[in-house]
C-alpha cells in the first residue's frame, strides 16, 4: 500500500471514529430534546396560550431545532463520506430541512427507546433510564394539560400544574394537591405510578450494580 492511500484510509477510520464518539455523545441530548418537543408542540397547536406564554414556547421550538441542526452539521462534517451519511440519514436531514414534518422528530425518541429495550438489559445504561423518565414525567404532563385544563372541576389547569404533579405522581409521593378528574387523566395517574415504581426501581439496580464493580 502506497503511503498516500494508507494516509487516506487512516485519515477515514480516524473520522469514523469521530463520527461514532459524536453520535454517542449526542444521542441522549438529543433524545431529551425530542421529548421536549411533545408539550413544545402540543401547546402551541391544541392549547389556549397567553402571548407571553405563546412566545416563549415558540422561542423554545426554534432552540430545540437549533440544536437538531447543529448536532447534524456536526456529524455531517465529521463523517468520512459526507453524501453517503446524508442519503444514509436522510430522514434526520428532512427533519430539520422542512417545518411541516419536524413533530415526527417526536417519535425519534420512542425509536430510541424501542431500540434500546430490544437490546440486553446490560446495555442500557443509567443515563439512558433518567432520560426515559424524564420523557414520560412529559409525555403524561403532556397528556394531562391538554385533557385537564378545560374539564369541569379540573385543578390542573397549566402545563406547570401538570408537571409538577407528573413528578409528584412518578415519584410515588403524591401529595394529593393536584389530582386529574378526567378518565384519560386518571389512567394517565395509573401509567405513571406503575411507571414511577418501575424506573425507581431499574435505577437503582443499575446503581448497585455499578457500585458493586468499584
Amino acid at each position: 500500500m502506497s503511503e498516500p492511500t494508507r494516509m487516506d484510509t487512516t485519515g477515514r477510520h480516524n473520522s469514523s471514529d469521530r463520527l461514532k464518539s459524536l453520535e454517542r455523545i449526542t444521542e441522549l441530548p438529543l433524545m431529551l430534546a425530542s421529548f421536549t418537543l411533545m408539550p413544545i408542540l402540543t401547546g402551541l397547536y391544541l392549547w389556549d396560550l397567553s402571548p407571553l406564554e405563546t412566545r416563549i414556547y415558540s422561542q423554545a421550538q426554534i432552540a430545540v431545532w437549533g440544536l437538531f441542526s447543529v448536532a447534524l452539521l456536526a456529524k455531517i462534517s465529521v463523517a468520512p463520506d459526507k453524501l453517503k451519511y446524508i442519503r444514509k440519514n436522510w430522514l434526520e436531514v428532512l427533519l430539520v430541512v422542512i417545518p411541516v414534518i419536524r413533530p415526527l422528530r417526536i417519535l425519534r425518541a420512542f425509536i430510541w427507546i424501542a431500540r434500546d429495550i430490544t437490546r440486553m438489559n446490560r446495555l442500557i445504561t443509567l443515563e439512558s433510564l433518567l432520560a426515559y423518565g424524564i420523557g414520560m414525567v412529559l409525555l403524561a404532563a403532556t397528556v394531562v394539560t391538554t385533557v385537564e385544563r378545560t374539564a369541569d372541576g379540573a385543578n390542573i389547569l397549566s402545563f406547570q400544574d401538570a408537571l409538577y404533579w407528573s413528578f409528584v405522581t412518578v415519584s410515588t409521593v403524591g401529595y394529593g394537591d393536584h389530582y386529574p378528574v378526567t378518565v384519560v387523566g386518571k389512567f394517565t395517574a395509573v401509567f405513571l405510578m406503575l411507571f414511577g415504581i418501575g424506573i425507581f426501581g431499574a435505577v437503582i439496580g443499575k446503581l448497585i450494580s455499578i457500585l458493586s464493580k468499584n
